[in-house]
């Protein structure tokens, strides 16, 4: 990757400035006005046409050197930001909505995207990298419609299926879709137990079937309201997942019939629903206010039948989570020397766990007590910020801002707690732009990792034989990250990004035993992060004309002295090095395009407190060929995990804990099979 990243570099450094300036785009009154202003990067719509692109969707993944970000998985609406404004605006949605919002807006409904690389990204709070998806304001009704026909290695089709149209409904501009499809996990897996000596002691041979049937269903809409613009957006997910495993067991090595079968029919089943509603009033001079009010509710479970000669178990998990957010801002945007940001928000967090989980021996099923097999958690949160960009000069800007979060966590069930918590999250950035396409950011935040409402309650993966209790005295680890980015764009599509950072992990997570002997979460230390992220874009042209080759990567290292051994290890799942590189060529006389994809092996390492659990997984390749030769649609064919995704995994073990002595390992050698899949979509 290295090479790759230096050779990149090099061409970058060769090449003039971006194609980019100063540039206002007007918009109708109560409508967001997107500001680029020099040295931002504009894509027009016609730089996205060589790509044949369905959706706005399609147009960001390739947008040169960025990549989007769906958001955060944490409670309340600031911290879970994605990297993607419409309009100026952030959709009123939480992780996973901004992709089915982008999926509605069809390609001829953009008219151009601009990369906020500096200050102008409050909507998008952390984000270094922005994309604002600017849509025409004479749009007229337009959707689109696409069937994907999926072959798997197990042999069956696997279909998928979206809907989404736009029109205006009397005041209204509104905008729905509906999805459903069928995903099928097949694999194969062989496992080898060992002793502490290493000699073979038991192989397993398995058979996985998977498939989980989703239907979703979204829709938005927006309209002049009272002074200012009025957005509704709306979802709602149905997610079930089943799986059956056939295990044959053999002691020793595999050879002749098995000597006995384990079973594991494992359901899960998932509902959820959310709502989001946001008011946006311009109040003059550049300033505007933004009301936004979300809920979401969901329904889980999960049911696991676990049988082999001489033993069974049973587990049954119900949770019910709730989140009621509001916020409220005041941001003064435009071209302004000073722009400052407050808002407030407030956050209602609740879950509702139960699990049963029973094992039968030979004397019937016996229920097994886990810490905090039934908790209530609830979290009210409260954080006002004040962020303020300065531009010092005509080329240097500084940002600065903090935020101060009071919260009270009470758990309630089978063991009571109560927790209040409060941090002062403080940021400080400098942003130079040498020249129209060169940026360089040096900044510092401070963040404070949201909890896992999960974790507070017990769990158990019988597949593993790991049950874990709850500890309901958990507390977020606090998180410095200092960075420094050069964002570099030259020509048409050239794009270079390099990050370096540093990272102080305070109160960090990990595994330890409660008092009453089970497994958990809880705090176990501190820890520090380093690494250097890249995102390159690099048109070949000048070799094979409409040709680009694409990256993105990270190096990764950590350092944190193990409580239980005393000794310096890794965090735990920590990747050392993650790369994904594209090669595509565009074939506009055959109104056509084909591509190659590369996914680097990645590894990682988890700490039990009687367990070391090493993964690896193997390259994967891809590749695809699309067209537009057919008149009305678009044609995608593609071959997913060629030769295969394989992984192994290795569990070592050890008694009483990893302080004591080794008592054997496990290996597991996983293989999933390649998938072909074609795909017709086409504008309504």
């Amino acid at each position: 990757m290295s090479v790759l990243f230096a050779s990149l570099a090099v061409a970058a450094a060769g090449t003039g400035s971006a194609a980019s300036g100063a540039r206002t785009i007007d918009t109708e009154r109560n409508r967001a006005v997107a500001v680029a202003v020099e040295p931002e990067p504009v894509y027009p719509a016609e730089f996205y046409t060589p790509f044949q692109p369905q959706t706005a969707l399609d147009m960001l993944e390739r947008t040169p050197g960025f990549t989007l970000s769906e958001g955060n998985v944490v409670r309340g609406f600031g911290g879970a930001a994605g990297n993607v404004l419409i309009d100026g605006q952030r959709p009123t949605v939480k992780t996973g909505g901004i992709g089915e919002v982008l999926r509605r807006i069809p390609a001829s409904r953009v008219e151009h995207i601009v990369l906020l690389r500096g200050s102008d990204t409050a909507e998008a709070q952390g984000q270094v990298l922005v994309a604002n998806v600017v849509l025409r304001a004479d749009a007229a009704r337009s959707g689109t419609a696409t069937l994907t026909l999926a072959h798997t290695a197990d042999g069956h089709i696997a279909p998928q299926a979206t809907v989404s149209y736009a029109r205006a409904i009397g005041a209204w501009q509104a905008s729905i879709e509906l999805s459903g499809e069928i995903v099928r996990y097949p694999a194969d897996a062989v496992y080898r137990v060992r002793d502490a000596g290493g000699a073979l002691t038991e192989t397993r041979i398995e058979t996985v079937s998977g498939r989980s049937p989703e239907l979703g269903f979204a829709a938005s809409a927006a309209r002049d309201a009272f002074g200012g613009t009025l957005t509704l957006n709306g979802r709602l997910n149905w997610d079930p997942y089943l799986v059956d495993q056939t295990i044959g067991l053999f002691a020793g090595d595999a050879s002749g019939p098995p000597d006995g079968v384990r079973m594991i029919d494992y359901d899960e089943d998932k509902a959820s629903g959310e709502l989001g509603v946001d008011w946006t009033h311009p109040l003059g001079r550049g300033w505007a206010a933004k009301l936004v009010g979300l809920a979401s509710v969901e329904t889980y479970s999960s049911d696991e039948d676990y049988t082999e000669p001489g033993y069974r178990g049973v587990s049954a998990l119900d949770q019910k989570p709730l989140e009621l957010v509001a916020r409220a801002t005041a941001t003064r945007g435009g071209t302004a020397a000073f722009r400052p940001e407050l808002g407030v928000e407030v956050a209602y967090n609740r879950l509702t766990s139960n699990l049963d989980y029973a094992e039968d021996t030979g004397a019937g099923l016996i229920p097994v007590a886990l810490s905090n097999a039934d908790t209530h958690v609830s979290e009210l949160r409260g954080e006002a910020f004040a962020n303020l960009t300065l531009r010092l000069s005509s080329r240097l800007e500084l940002e600065a801002g903090t935020a101060f979060e009071l919260s009270r966590i009470r758990v309630t069930g089978d063991a009571d707690s109560e927790q209040s918590l409060s941090y002062l999250k403080p940021s400080a950035a400098l942003v130079w732009s040498p020249s129209s396409g060169t940026q360089l950011r040096l900044g510092a935040r401070r963040t404070v990792d949201q909890l896992d409402f999960g974790d507070f309650a017990a769990s158990v993966d019988q597949a593993d034989g790991r049950p874990l209790g709850g500890n309901a005295l958990l507390r977020p680890a606090r998180v410095t990250r200092a960075l420094l980015r050069l964002d570099h764009r030259w020509g048409r599509g050239g794009a270079l990004s390099l990050e370096a950072f540093h990272e102080w992990h305070n109160g960090m997570l990990g595994y330890l035993l409660l008092p009453s002997g089970d497994e958990a979460l809880g705090t176990i230390g501190n820890a520090r992060q380093w690494g250097l992220t890249a995102q390159a874009a690099l048109p070949l042209d000048a070799i094979l004309p409409g040709a680009r080759l694409t990256a993105d990567g990270t190096l990764r290292g950590s350092h944190f002295r193990d409580p239980l051994t005393d000794k310096v290890r890794d965090m735990d799942d920590v990747l050392p090095f993650v790369l994904s590189a594209e090669f595509r060529h565009d074939m506009p006389a055959l109104k056509s395009s084909w591509g190659v994809t590369y996914a680097a092996p990645q590894k990682g390492e988890v700490f039990y407190n009687g367990e070391r659990l090493f993964w690896r997984e193997r390259a994967v390749w891809g590749a695809y060929a699309e067209t537009t030769a057919l008149p009305g649609f678009k044609a995608t064919l593609t071959v997913s995990a060629i030769g295969g995704a394989d992984d192994y995994r290795l569990r070592r073990f050890y008694r009483p804990s990893r302080t004591g002595a080794f008592t054997g390992s496990e290996r597991r050698d996983k293989h999933q099979g390649a998938s072909a899949s074609l795909t017709l979509s086409r504008p309504l």
